[in-house]
C-alpha cells in the first residue's frame, strides 16, 4: 500500500514538469488528491492483519472495523465537500453545461453526456454520505450491495461512469472519435465566443474550471471505490489487495491524462523584474558592518558573501537591491526548484509570518536561516528586499518595431496579439485583403521579426524597451481611427518612462475598397506625467498570481490610465512573480474577418489579483455608409437603385 502516495506524487511531478503555471492553479486539487491517497493508505492499515469473517470472526469485530473505515470515509467526504464549494463559487461550469442552442452539435452532445455522467457520480457520492451518517441504523447487506456496485464491472456502475468521463476528455481512439471535450470547448470558444462573453471568463479560466470539476469527480469515485474494497474485505468477500492497487494505478493514469489535455499556454510572464530577495545587511555595504537596519537599504547592491553563510546557498542578486524591510530574525526557506524563475517557494518566519504558498513541495530541502549578533553590539539581520536584476533569467524586453499590414497590396489588420519569443515581447497582427463595401478576405498572421537584445546592431530605446524599477509603466489606451480610416498597424513606443501604444490608420474608399497608403498616420494618446491632467495609475492591491482563485477577471482599466509591472504580494507569493501577466491569446473577430478601425491595451483583473494585460480591437462602424431613402410616390418617380457612400 505504500505505493499509493508515491503514485500520487508522480502525478503531481508529471503536472509540474509540463506547465508550472497550471500546477499553481490546480494546487488545491493536487493537495486533496495527495491527502486522500494518504488517508486511503492509513485506512488500509486500520484493517490490520488479514482475516476472513466467514471463518468464525465475531460480529462485533467486524462492526468495529466497519465503523473505523466509515469514519475515515466520512472525513474524506467532508474534505471533498469543502473543496467542491470553493471550485463551484462562480458556477461557470454549471452554466456552461446548462446552456444550449449556440454550440457545434458534436460539442453540445458531449457536454450533455458529461453533465449526465457527473450528476450520476455526484448522486452516488451523496448516497455514500447518507450511508456514513446513518451507518448504525443500516443493514450490513445495504453497505455490502453499495460497495459491490461501486467496484462492479457493469458499465453503468461507478467505475464505468468514471471511464466514460475520461473517454470524453481523452478519447481512446482519437483518429476515430476525434478530439476530447476540452479541446472542442476551446475551439468553440475561440471561434464563437458567446459563452465567454456571458460567463465573464477567459477560455483559459473556463478550461481550468472544467478540469477541476472533472478532477473532483475522479477524487470522489476513487475514494468510494477504495473504501468499497475495504468494506468487501471486512465482510469476508476476498482480500482485494491487488484490486485496490489496480484501482490506484488506473486513477493516477486517468488524472495525469486529463491534466495533459487541459494544458494550454494562454499567457506569458515578465520574469524577475522585481523579485523578493533575502539578503543580510552585512553583504549590502562595502565595510561589511551591521550598524544600520534593514529599512536603511532602500537602494543597495551586493558586496560579497560574509563567511559563506546563507548567501552561499542561493543565487546572488547581481543587480540593484531595493526597499528592504525587516520581518523577523530567523526563518525557514524553501528554495525553488532548479530551472524555475522563482528564488523561493515559500518562507516561514519564527514569529508566524508566512510568505508564499506553503502547500508547495520543498523538493530541494528546507534551509534554516538565522540572523546573528556581532561583537555583542550589532545585530546582523536578514532583510526581505526586492531584486531588480536584468540578465539571461529576466524576460523584461518589449519590441519597438512596427507591426503593419501590406497596404501596398490593399491589406488591413484583422487581428492582434502579444507574443513572446525568447526574452522579448512583440506585437503581432493578422491581415486580410480589403474589398468593396467593407468586405475583408481573411489572410493569416504576419510573421514576427524576431531578435535578441544581444544581437549585433540591436539597440535599447530604438529596437526595444527594457523594463526596470523606474521604467515599468504600460499605458492603457483605447485608440480609434478618424472617420473614413481603418487600422493598418500597431506598435509600442516610449514616452518618458512609459511603454506607449500606438496605432496606424489609413484612409480608404468604402465603395471601391481601395486604400490610400500615402496618407498613413500614426495615432496615440501622448498624455504624460507633466501634463495638466496626467494619466491615472491603475492600482494593483496586494496582487496575487492571476491564475489563482476562481473569481472572474473583468476589464477594470479605462482609457488614459497606466499600470506598472510589479512584484506579486509578499504574503501570498513571497513576491516571486511579476504581475500583471501578459495575455497571449489572439484577438480577432468571431468568425472570418471584419473591418477594424482601432485597437488598444487593456487590463483585466480584480481586487487582490495581478490580472492580465492584453490588446483590444474596435470594429469599423458601417452605419455611417447606410442611408434609407423614402419609397417613391410612383414608378415614374423612382430613382435608380443606389446607396450613397462616403468615399473617405
Amino acid at each position: 500500500m505504500a505505493s499509493c502516495v508515491r503514485l500520487l506524487l508522480v502525478w503531481a511531478v508529471f503536472l509540474a514538469g509540463g506547465a508550472r503555471a497550471f500546477v499553481d492553479e490546480a494546487v488545491d486539487v493536487i493537495r486533496l488528491s495527495k491527502e486522500i491517497g494518504e488517508e486511503v493508505l492509513n485506512s488500509w492499515d486500520v484493517l490490520g492483519r488479514p482475516f476472513n469473517s466467514s471463518s468464525g470472526v465475531e460480529l462485533p469485530f467486524i462492526r468495529r472495523h466497519e465503523r473505523r473505515v466509515l469514519a475515515r470515509l466520512g472525513q474524506v467526504a467532508r474534505a471533498i465537500e469543502r473543496l467542491e464549494e470553493k471550485v463551484e463559487q462562480n458556477g461557470a461550469v454549471a452554466r456552461l453545461l446548462a446552456g444550449t442552442g449556440r454550440r457545434e452539435t458534436r460539442l453540445e452532445l458531449r457536454l450533455h453526456e458529461l453533465g449526465d455522467l457527473l450528476s450520476r457520480v455526484a448522486a452516488a457520492e451523496r448516497q455514500m454520505r447518507d450511508y456514513v451518517r446513518l451507518q448504525r441504523e443500516l443493514e450490513r447487506s445495504t453497505l455490502q450491495d453499495f460497495a459491490a456496485w461501486c467496484v462492479s464491472h457493469e458499465p453503468r456502475a461507478l467505475s464505468g461512469l468514471l471511464e466514460r468521463v475520461h473517454a470524453l476528455v481523452r478519447p481512446p481512439h482519437q483518429y476515430l472519435l476525434g478530439r476530447g471535450i476540452l479541446q472542442l470547448m476551446l475551439e468553440d470558444l475561440e471561434e464563437r465566443h458567446p459563452d465567454v462573453c456571458e460567463l465573464q471568463l477567459s477560455p483559459h479560466q473556463l478550461i481550468y474550471d472544467m478540469y477541476n470539476t472533472i478532477s473532483l469527480a475522479e477524487i470522489k469515485g476513487y475514494a468510494m471505490m477504495q473504501f468499497s474494497w475495504m468494506l468487501l474485505k471486512i465482510y469476508g468477500k476476498g482480500n482485494y489487495t491487488q484490486e485496490a492497487s489496480l484501482t490506484r494505478e488506473r486513477y493516477v493514469e486517468r488524472t495525469a491524462r486529463a491534466a495533459a489535455a487541459a494544458r494550454r499556454e494562454t499567457y506569458a510572464q515578465v520574469t524577475r523584474l522585481l523579485q523578493g530577495y533575502i539578503e543580510n545587511e552585512v553583504d549590502m555595504n562595502t565595510e561589511q558592518t551591521c550598524k544600520e537596519n534593514c529599512g536603511y537599504y532602500t537602494l543597495a547592491q551586493n558586496h560579497g558573501c560574509f563567511k559563506d553563510m546563507y548567501c552561499a546557498r542561493q543565487p546572488t542578486c547581481k543587480g540593484r537591491i531595493i526597499n528592504c524591510q525587516y520581518i523577523d530574525s530567523d526563518m525557514t526557506v524553501c528554495p525553488a526548484k532548479k530551472g524555475s524563475t522563482r528564488r523561493y517557494e515559500w518562507i516561514e518566519y519564527e514569529n508566524g509570518n508566512r510568505f508564499g504558498q506553503m502547500t508547495s513541495e520543498c523538493h530541494r530541502g528546507k534551509n534554516k536561516v538565522d540572523s546573528w549578533w556581532r561583537w555583542l553590539f550589532w545585530h546582523c539581520s536578514y532583510c526581505m528586499c526586492l531584486c531588480d536584476e536584468s540578465g539571461p533569467t529576466s524576460d523584461r524586453y518589449f519590441s519597438l518595431w512596427d507591426a503593419t499590414s501590406d497596404v501596398k497590396n490593399n491589406k488591413v489588420v484583422t487581428g492582434i496579439r502579444l507574443v513572446k519569443y525568447g526574452r522579448v515581447f512583440h506585437l503581432q497582427i493578422s491581415e486580410g485583403t480589403l474589398g468593396e463595401r467593407g468586405a475583408v478576405t481573411p489572410g493569416g498572421w504576419v510573421p514576427v521579426q524576431k531578435f535578441d537584445v544581444n544581437d549585433a546592431g540591436v539597440r535599447e530605446g530604438q529596437d526595444y524597451h527594457t523594463l526596470s524599477y523606474e521604467r515599468r509603466a504600460l499605458d492603457l489606451d483605447e485608440l480609434d481611427s478618424p472617420r473614413g480610416q481603418i487600422l493598418t498597424g500597431v506598435r509600442f513606443s516610449v514616452i518618458g518612462a512609459h511603454l506607449h501604444f500606438e496605432i496606424r490608420s489609413t484612409p480608404f474608399n468604402y465603395t471601391t475598397g481601395r486604400l490610400a497608403p500615402e496618407r498613413n498616420q500614426w495615432i496615440s494618446n501622448d498624455n504624460t506625467d507633466g501634463s495638466d491632467a496626467p494619466r491615472s495609475r491603475l492600482e494593483l492591491y496586494k496582487p496575487d498570481v492571476p491564475t489563482r482563485g476562481p473569481q472572474p477577471l473583468q476589464v477594470d482599466s479605462k482609457h488614459d490610465q497606466y499600470v506598472e509591472f510589479t512584484n506579486s504580494d509578499f504574503e501570498k507569493d513571497a513576491a516571486q512573480s511579476t504581475v500583471p501577466f501578459v495575455d497571449i491569446q489572439p484577438v480577432e473577430p468571431m468568425q472570418g474577418a471584419a473591418l477594424i478601425s482601432g485597437a488598444g491595451m487593456i487590463h483585466r483583473g480584480a481586487r487582490g489579483s495581478g490580472g492580465f494585460v492584453s490588446p483590444k480591437l474596435f470594429t469599423y462602424d458601417h452605419s455611417r455608409h447606410v442611408h434609407a431613402d423614402p419609397p417613391p410616390a410612383s414608378l415614374q418617380t423612382a430613382e435608380p437603385d443606389s446607396m450613397p457612400m462616403s468615399n473617405f
